[in-house]
């Protein structure tokens, strides 16, 4: 059958989802990752399958109109649907709850379909927003390569970096309003969300903005502090796909310890790094889940907009000294204990801290493809792939000389998914063969497309 695994940001999916289909490999499976519009792209000469994944959903959940979801299920394909972010909420617990039923919508899945979410919070909320459906709490794969059963499949790339940079701590932006890369005028437009005319949004809306500048402000000082204490050190500020990375260039500029780097998976620069410096982002999670040491810097704390998962992770830092004094004694750094309660919230939220979430996620795959018989499966040709691909890169061109929006556009969805590199994708496959023993046919059709058998 075609088993279909849509990206929108490489550095965040990429990886997960080279394993999953190195896994699922040699069944006879015709596996696809892809650039999400671009297999969708694909449909016309495709029949019979999975889509696993959350980019059949393009707009909040008020605004979604379902097109995607019927298309692919007038070309015989059911959904196995994982969000990308789930469980990292912020605000209160009813914030949460309003944030799960903005992302996405159930009422266009079917009884075929499977929703797998991040943990029992997430399942009990769509358990009481829908009837019949199939819901799998499954925590999300792309956590578990930081366990110890996966993380060597990060070596190579982790030891390229740790020869660069000997001695390095990770600070990672989070700061997607603050900082977004579409700028002010999308963040305060419709299709950022923002309703003017509604007096309570509105005022949570700049509430929340001007919460995150001084965040965003203060740990930008932090990093320049850092610096200069430590100057036998190096400091790698990676921005948050959603920010402008030219923002944190031009700040950081002419200080050689500071490196501005987003290249990557974030695997191997948590995995080499001496500690890893965060605000509310889910790197927290992965850093903690790798065993590594967490500051977690909150000059400022409001729980009306502060993200309440990562932030009970590591060591909670307030100032400045705060972090110096916990980076002058890392040696003795001792991971914060949760107490009971907030233990089990956590686990509630996040079904990775508990269970292995590959392993929950293929019994879901496995339960579907023994129903392989009702699949007729179609799949493209070359040439019907590479005519896709010149018609999306004519489009790109076109966008680039003639229509200035989509051009931004353009460029801001390419610092999430700027391309599969031939050696780059080529060493990930040699990564995950050498940790699973296992000889994975791949194909890179172009910079869109990886086909997997």
């Amino acid at each position: 059958m075609n088993i279909l695994l849509p990206i929108e940001t490489i550095n965040r999916e990429i990886d997960f989802k080279i394993v999953l289909a190195s896994i699922l490999s040699g069944q006879g499976h015709k596996i696809y990752i892809g650039q999400h519009d671009f297999l969708m792209s694909l449909l016309p000469s495709l029949h019979g399958g999975l889509y696993i994944g959350k980019n059949l959903f393009t707009k909040r959940s008020d605004l979604e109109t379902g097109e995607k979801y019927n298309i692919l299920k007038e070309r015989g394909f059911d959904i196995i649907y994982l969000h990308e972010e789930g469980a990292v909420f912020g605000g209160r617990e009813n914030d949460w709850i309003d944030v799960l039923k903005r992302q996405y919508s159930l009422d266009f899945f079917d009884e075929n379909d499977r929703i797998c979410v991040w943990g029992e919070f997430q399942a009990q909320v769509d358990y009481s927003r829908s009837e019949g459906l199939n819901i799998a709490t499954t925590g999300h794969p792309r956590f578990d390569l930081y366990k110890k059963k996966w993380n060597s499949y990060f070596d190579e790339e982790t030891n390229q970096i740790k020869s660069r940079y000997s001695s390095y701590i990770l600070i990672n932006g989070n700061y997607g309003l603050a900082n977004h890369g579409l700028g002010i005028s999308h963040v305060f437009s419709e299709n950022g969300n923002y309703i003017a005319k509604d007096v309570e949004k509105r005022l949570k809306r700049i509430g929340f903005y001007a919460y995150s500048s001084k965040q965003l402000v203060s740990i930008i000082n932090l990093t320049h502090h850092l610096a200069v204490k430590y100057p036998d050190r190096y400091f790698i500020y990676r921005p948050h796909p959603s920010e402008n990375h030219d923002y944190y260039k031009t700040l950081f500029s002419g200080v050689e310890n500071i490196i501005v780097n987003h290249d990557g998976s974030v695997g191997p620069w948590i995995l080499g790094a001496d500690a890893i410096i965060h605000d509310g982002c889910t790197t927290a999670i992965e850093a903690t889940l790798a065993g590594k040491p967490v500051i977690n810097f909150k000059p400022f704390h409001d729980e009306q907009f502060d993200i309440w998962l990562p932030n009970q992770l590591g060591i909670r830092a307030t100032s400045n000294e705060d972090v110096f004094n916990i980076l002058d004694n890392l040696k003795s750094f001792n991971h914060s204990r949760l107490d009971s309660a907030s233990f089990e919230k956590l686990t509630n939220l996040f079904y990775n801290f508990k269970g292995d979430s590959f392993e929950s996620i293929l019994k879901i795959i496995d339960s579907k493809i023994e129903d392989k018989h009702k699949y007729k499966s179609i799949s493209p040709s070359l040439n019907f792939i590479r005519a896709k691909f010149i018609k999306m890169r004519l489009k790109q061109e076109f966008a680039k000389k003639f229509n200035s929006v989509l051009f931004k556009n353009s460029k801001y969805h390419g610092l999430k998914f700027y391309g599969f590199e031939h050696s780059f994708i080529k060493n990930k496959f040699l990564s995950v063969q050498n940790l699973m023993v296992k000889q994975v046919y791949f194909k890179i059709h172009n910079s869109f497309l990886i086909e997997v058998q």
